[in-house]
């Protein structure tokens, strides 16, 4: 069984920025190299996508339709079960550290303001993501969501907006995540994002939600990237999961998998499996494999 890992920047982002992914997986096989497991791989190449400000993460986060909130959630899951992840964290820089840290405590999840005082305990400095990017993604989409000109697994908005006027929006989704193998028979998958389009305040997206943005066991490690009401719809991440468990390929699992929802919804998907990885998407999709 071979040590590597698989990284992406989320679906639907521009190829051009593949030298993020890049790095993020050389993070992961750095520490693969040293000897360690595969979920500190997974969540060192997640810490280099969060502060790249190009990827929806950490640094790169989405506001929220009030226009000064910006939640943020991550997760991570290992071969044997164990699993952290963070809802609605607010001023981190880094919420896939934050969830690693929740995965040594009694709890699976944590959420708002009791995840961010768990951050400010485990000794997570205060850190403010909002970047004038931020602010210019939330302008664009309020034009576009004022013109009626939405993505169209988007069209929900409106007519929502005719029953309550919500003035701001943002326009595209998408996450980072890593899935990793430490070739001893350790598999991980970490998941981090700044939230999805039109977001109202608290909204929380597949990224917390395990069995939809992430699953991981014996069999390998599975995360996805896309429009995250789907994706917890149909608990993609278990799906693939289990296809992969009664004998698919990686790769073939993967591809299956894009089957779960239908245009124009985008999906990426990576996984690691004991013989290899897989990774499909119906958009672009930056990624990056790293073996050892």
């Amino acid at each position: 069984m071979q040590a590597f890992i698989v990284t992406h920047g989320g679906v639907g982002a521009k190829e051009e920025a593949r030298d993020g992914p890049e790095k993020a997986a050389e993070a992961g096989l750095a520490a693969l190299s040293e000897g360690r497991d595969a979920m500190e791989a997974a969540v060192r190449a997640s810490v280099v996508l969060e502060d790249d400000p190009r990827f929806n993460a950490g640094t790169g986060s989405r506001l929220c339709i009030d226009g000064k909130t910006l939640e943020m959630d991550a997760s991570v899951m290992d071969e044997a079960g164990r699993m952290g992840a963070v809802a609605a964290i607010q001023r981190v820089k880094n919420p896939i550290l934050v969830a690693r840290a929740v995965m040594d405590t009694p709890h699976a999840i944590l959420a708002g303001a009791g995840a961010e005082a768990f951050a400010r305990w485990a000794g997570f400095a205060p850190y403010d993501p909002t970047t004038p990017k931020a602010k210019a993604f939330l302008s664009r989409g309020r034009d576009k969501l004022e013109e009626g000109t939405v993505s169209p697994y988007n069209e929900p908005w409106l007519a929502f907006m005719k029953r309550y006027p919500v003035l701001e929006a943002m326009e595209g989704t998408d996450t980072i995540g890593a899935v990793a193998s430490d070739g001893k028979g350790g598999f991980a998958a970490a998941n981090s994002t700044g939230g999805s389009s039109l977001m109202l305040l608290g909204r929380v997206g597949d990224s917390a939600h395990f069995g939809a943005g992430l699953w991981a066991g014996p069999a390998g490690a599975v995360a996805t990237t896309g429009v995250g009401e789907v994706i917890i719809r149909t608990l993609a991440a278990k799906q693939v999961y289990d296809r992969m468990e009664g004998g698919a390929g990686a790769q073939e699992a993967a591809a299956w998998g894009l089957t779960l929802v239908e245009d124009p919804v985008p999906l990426g998907i990576i996984v690691a499996g004991r013989e290899g990885h897989g990774i499909a998407a119906n958009r672009s999709m930056p990624s990056a494999t790293r073996t050892l």
